[in-house]
This record gives structure tokens, C-alpha cells and sequence, in this order.
């Protein structure tokens, strides 16, 4: 009985919040990647509304440094796939507290349900 509580405590719980802790990460990341995308080709709009406005050609080529940036900052959270990343740890996290509920409903009395339960694993 002390095994499993020890295994839940030192084991379980742990690598629950490590995955959760990565996954976070990663998914604050893609966010972080795509915001700033979005604000590239945003800055590129506004900056083409200026040059229709005032024809400077220094707007053109800041809207075309812009666009590249904004392109290698998509291409990289597409090349690293953050998002994937982020679920996937959320997944193995939510696996975790699926068998941390199992060992204990087995200490608690629900040893049929839990094996049953376990089945489906």
C-alpha cells in the first residue's frame, strides 16, 4: 500500500507536471510564432496603405523585409511543429492521470473497476 502511494507521489506525479511544464512550453511558443507572424504581414498592409498615401520606396522594401520575416518565422514553427509537440506531451500527460486514477481506485476499494478499466488502456 505504501508502494503505490510512494509510486503516485515520486513517479506519477512528477512526470505529470513534466509533461504538462514542456507542453505549455511548446504551445507558447507556437502562439509566441504565430502572433508574431500575423503581426509581420499586419505591418505590411499598413505599411502599403502608407505608401499609397506618401510614395516612398523605403516602405516598399521594409513591407518586402516583412513578408520574409514573417515567412521564416511561419516556416519554423511549421519545420519544428510546436503544436504536435504541445499535444503530444499534453497526451502523455493526460495518460499519466489516467493511471494515477487507476492505481488509486485499486487502493480504494474499486479493484474491479480499475482492472476492468485497465482493459481499455
Amino acid at each position: 500500500m505504501m508502494e503505490t502511494t510512494d509510486y503516485i507521489q515520486n513517479r506519477i506525479h512528477t512526470n505529470i507536471r513534466k509533461f504538462e511544464e514542456l507542453s505549455k512550453k511548446y504551445h507558447r511558443c507556437h502562439i509566441g510564432l504565430l502572433v508574431s507572424t500575423f503581426s509581420c504581414f499586419t505591418g505590411v498592409l499598413i505599411l502599403n496603405v502608407i505608401y499609397l498615401l506618401v510614395p516612398v520606396v523605403w516602405l516598399i522594401l521594409a513591407s518586402c523585409v516583412l513578408v520574409l520575416a514573417g515567412l521564416f518565422l511561419l516556416f519554423f514553427d511549421v519545420l519544428n511543429d510546436y503544436s504536435s509537440k504541445a499535444l503530444e506531451y499534453k497526451y502523455k500527460a493526460d495518460l499519466l492521470n489516467y493511471e494515477k486514477n487507476l492505481y488509486e481506485a485499486k487502493q480504494g476499494g474499486f479493484k474491479g473497476f480499475a482492472f476492468r478499466c485497465e482493459r481499455f488502456m
